[in-house]
């Protein structure tokens, strides 16, 4: 017989003892009773504790006090003839720390008697595996799904998260395409699903609903090749809260739009209201201001110098009366205005005198005008009347003293600027801000503070048509006026006045005296007011002038036919059965060498649209002297 190797000769149980005693993996056996029956060398050395230590002491040494039950459960499924692949579990080294490990345990029988224990195979875990641990733990403790995509656009990595949102398992979700998950395709970038205006990316869930969602996307290397990672967000709140806001916002805007509307309408009412008014004082004050300048004629003819007297009071009285109502009617819209281009820095700056000396000198008055402004077609002296109503407004508020700050400069108004403002349209305007340091008013009356006679001054210090006289004159030039105020910081009005490409020219005065030399004449005067029929007759007859009085315009037509000559056609502009305008026509067929000249105080719409007299059109505002009224006479009969 041959030689035979040596290892040839060895029994299989002694090579598998050798195998055992040699492995790199920790191996050991324990009986039913979970006491240790072997121990290899290489348990241990990860385990610390030498064989003859251990070897007949319980395996619950190296296990955690609270997992020995599961531990027991998991020997009675080996029991029953089950394997436990690779799981990952703790255990105790001799030096009392804990070591992650992955096990595998298997049942361990003998041919005679059957099962008689377990085997259990160990092994540390690396530190690529601890990093792909903690990396898949950060998964699933993610908020959004995340899916991982290979290069042939199938998912190989997806979380809890992405299970939940598409409605698949884990498993379901390996393998599927992802541009069946996700539509439109995924981009490789900026975040999908950001932008409002732009569809959102939308996921598909498997029981055929879609959710509105946000992606982004990296890609990250690994070892089998690049995979595009896709960061999935639900942004169904979102939306919802997207379209809420827009929602609310657009009922804010209404509600914005519509109370604007109210309260120009509520002032559109108490305008007519107070241009009635003023129409009717505007009568009565010219009918109480000439006779009491009668009386004061008479009385010093006759060396009577306390009836004179006591006439001048009369006529101050009236003419606080006449200021009032013209501040009623401007409110009202309904004052006669002259228009013309204007620079508006040339306004300020002619007004800036009379301001600082009006204002005390415990405010300061502080001017900015902007260069270049386009021209704003207005009535001069009623923008005096803005600015001086603003800045004793603003003195009013600021009793200890503080700082007047006038500002001009260019502003565009484009459409999103002007909805909701009733009196604006788009276009380029002119921007004047008068501002205080003031106590600033409360949100319930800047609410009001544009309504005649509202006013919070003590009674005797303000009539409350200070602002009221400001919006009117603002709105009837086309313009739109703002109040921002907050209280202990001051107020600040802003005023837009719309440009125009006309240049500023200057405007004559109309004259204020009678000349020594004037002219007689024959008038015929129209007008519906008894009282004021007796006034107009009495200054001109005591003038000279040869007089016709009618009372409306038929009988005025009736007298004109009647009659040579006339001279002036002296008429009121509001009356019964006709018109003044409509009365001037018709008489200037009849009479063709005639003048006409118009008086009233409330020339809307008789006279031009939006309440402005052209230049040329001879007028007398209501309520009259009789010096003034003598001079307009005059200037007609001088044509």
């Amino acid at each position: 017989m041959g030689e035979t190797h040596g290892s040839e000769s060895r029994r299989p149980e002694e090579l598998l003892r050798d195998m055992v005693r040699s492995a790199h993996d920790a191996i050991y056996t324990i009986d039913r009773d979970f006491t240790v029956l072997t121990w290899n060398p290489a348990a241990e050395e990860l385990f610390g504790y030498p064989a003859a230590e251990i070897v007949g002491r319980s395996a619950d040494l190296l296990i955690p006090e609270d997992r020995h039950a599961d531990q027991r459960e998991m020997v009675l499924l080996l029991a029953a003839g089950a394997r436990l692949e690779r799981f990952r579990s703790r255990r105790r080294h001799r030096d009392g720390r804990w070591l992650q490990v992955t096990l595998a345990m298997s049942p361990l029988c003998d041919p005679a008697e059957g099962m008689i224990g377990y085997t259990v195979i160990a092994r540390a875990v690396s530190a690529r595996e601890r990093l792909e641990s903690s990396f898949q733990a950060l998964l699933e403790a993610a908020p959004d799904a995340f899916v991982g995509i290979g290069d042939d656009g199938r998912v190989v990595l997806a979380n809890t998260q992405a299970e939940t949102l598409f409605g698949l398992t884990r498993h379901g979700l390996i393998g599927k395409e992802i541009d069946k998950l996700l539509v439109p395709p995924l981009p490789l970038g900026a975040p999908t699903g950001t932008d409002p205006d732009e569809p959102p990316t939308v996921a598909h869930r498997n029981d055929g609903c879609t959710v509105p969602v946000e992606v982004s996307v990296s890609m990250l290397p690994t070892d089998d090749g690049r995979i595009r990672c896709a960061v999935i967000r639900d942004i169904t709140d979102r939306i919802r809260a997207r379209e809420r806001f827009l929602q609310m916002q657009a009922e804010a805007e209404r509600a914005r739009v519509e109370a604007q509307l109210q309260r120009a309408q509520r002032l559109e009412g108490l305008g007519q209201l107070a241009g009635g008014v003023a129409h009717d004082f505007n009568n009565l004050i010219a009918v109480i201001s000439n006779y009491a300048t009668f009386i004061a004629e008479s009385a010093a003819e006759h060396g009577l110098a306390e009836i004179a007297g006591d006439a001048a009071q009369i006529t101050k009285a009236a003419q606080r009366g006449a200021d009032l109502t013209h501040q009623l009617l401007a409110f009202a819209k309904r004052e006669v205005v002259r228009p013309r281009p204007l620079n508006l820095n040339e306004v300020v700056t002619e007004v800036e005198q009379m301001l600082r000396r009006s204002i005390g000198e415990h405010i300061t008055l502080d001017v900015r005008l902007s260069e270049g402004l386009p021209a704003v077609t207005a009535d001069p002296g009623q923008l005096d009347q803005v600015l001086v109503n603003l800045a004793v407004n603003a003195r009013d508020a600021m009793p200890r003293g503080g700082t007047i700050t006038i500002e001009t400069c260019d502003f565009a108004v484009d459409q999103e600027y002007a909805a909701g403002r009733p009196h604006l349209h788009a276009g380029q305007y002119v921007r004047l801000r008068v501002s205080d340091t003031g106590t600033g008013m409360p949100p319930e009356v800047i609410e009001r503070a544009f309504e005649p006679f509202y006013t919070t001054k003590p009674a005797g210090k303000g009539t409350g048509l200070g602002l009221a006289t400001v919006y009117g004159i603002v709105t009837a030039a086309g313009g739109d006026l703002s109040i921002f105020s907050e209280q202990g910081l001051g107020t600040t009005f802003t005023i837009l006045l719309p440009g125009t490409d006309a240049q500023p020219a200057e405007v004559e005065a109309p004259a204020e005296q009678v000349p020594a030399d004037y002219h007689r004449g024959t008038i015929l005067a129209v007008e519906d007011e008894p009282a004021l029929r007796d006034v107009l007759y009495r200054i001109l007859a005591g003038a000279g002038h040869e007089v016709l009085i009618a009372a409306d315009g038929p009988t005025a037509l009736t007298l004109a036919a009647g009659h040579p000559r006339i001279d002036v056609l002296l008429t009121d502009v509001v009356m019964p059965h006709m018109l003044g305008k409509d009365l001037a026509d018709r008489f200037t067929q009849v009479s063709p060498g005639a003048s006409v000249l118009f008086m009233s105080g409330y020339a809307r719409p008789a006279l031009a649209s939006q309440g402005t007299l052209d230049p040329e059109v001879p007028l007398v505002e209501k309520p009259f002297s009789k010096t003034q009224l003598l001079a307009a006479v005059q200037q007609c009969l001088d044509k």
